[in-house]
């Protein structure tokens, strides 16, 4: 038994990385972005999608038509990640990524794209993955499994308390800066009707003053906050969730 739960994490593992490299190397290349480390923490894994993995995993069965784990597999991985947003949200009282934009989504956490994804991605771990991983796998000693699964677990939390000691209060210091955004904004309001310079000229005085601002106020972050905020781009994009309730009173 232990030996099976040591895999298990093991692969969790594996997909948390893999995770981390279609988010942060394959997704961007196709795209065109700039390459960068996507995930909420330090280290090169998602966990999002080592938790996906696994629970298809032990909910599904290789034995099982590619119809029936291509839309279960995909409805649970959709469901996990709806989840996920909605938690963070409520501990940092900001939306860290959006699919307003995308065709059918729901409230913005998850969309067919992601739904469309899941499921292959549950196919490919099911039928194929996750029998290999765990036949290679099960072909070491349970003290080889054990070690590497400790090891392993020991740096994920580590990295997880790092991560989440550096970006407290942080939806507060993002507040403070969208109020000096929205206070430059309406200083160039009252300069356009109190000048006679041109909107245009304004607006690039105005861009190069909050240009610099956001640079001197990236610069100010720890390491661990810039990266968060360069994965994460949708948390510059949402006030807190009080302030939007707030707002429709």
């Amino acid at each position: 038994m232990e030996k099976y739960i040591s895999a298990y994490i093991v692969t969790f593992y594996i997909y948390g990385f893999a995770g981390w490299i279609w988010e942060s190397l394959i997704c961007p290349i196709m795209t065109r972005h700039r390459i960068k480390n996507s995930g909420f923490l330090n280290g090169p894994i998602v966990p999002i999608y080592g938790f996906g993995a696994i629970t298809v995993s032990l909910l599904f069965s290789a034995n099982e038509s590619y119809l029936s784990v291509f839309i279960e597999g995909a409805f649970v991985a959709c469901v996990i990640e709806y989840i996920t947003s909605w938690a963070m949200e409520k501990l940092y009282h900001r939306r860290w990524w959006d699919y307003s934009d995308k065709a059918f989504h729901v409230n913005g956490r998850v969309c067919l794209e992601g739904f469309l994804v899941f499921g292959v991605f549950s196919v490919v771990a099911v039928k194929f993955v996750q029998p290999y991983l765990l036949e290679k796998i099960m072909q070491h000693g349970l003290i080889t499994l054990v070690v590497i699964a400790t090891m392993l677990t020991t740096i994920f939390i580590i990295d997880l308390i790092f991560t989440v000691v550096s970006l407290t209060h942080l939806d507060e210091r993002l507040d403070e800066f969208m109020k000096d955004i929205e206070s430059s904004m309406q200083k160039l309001i009252d300069d356009v009707e109190q000048s006679k310079h041109s909107f245009n000229e304004l607006m690039d005085l105005w861009k190069e003053n909050d240009i610099s601002s956001y640079h001197q106020w990236i610069h100010d972050k720890s390491m661990s906050e810039r990266r968060i905020m360069k994965a994460f781009p949708a948390l510059m994009n949402h006030q807190r969730k009080e302030e939007k309730q707030d707002g429709k009173k």
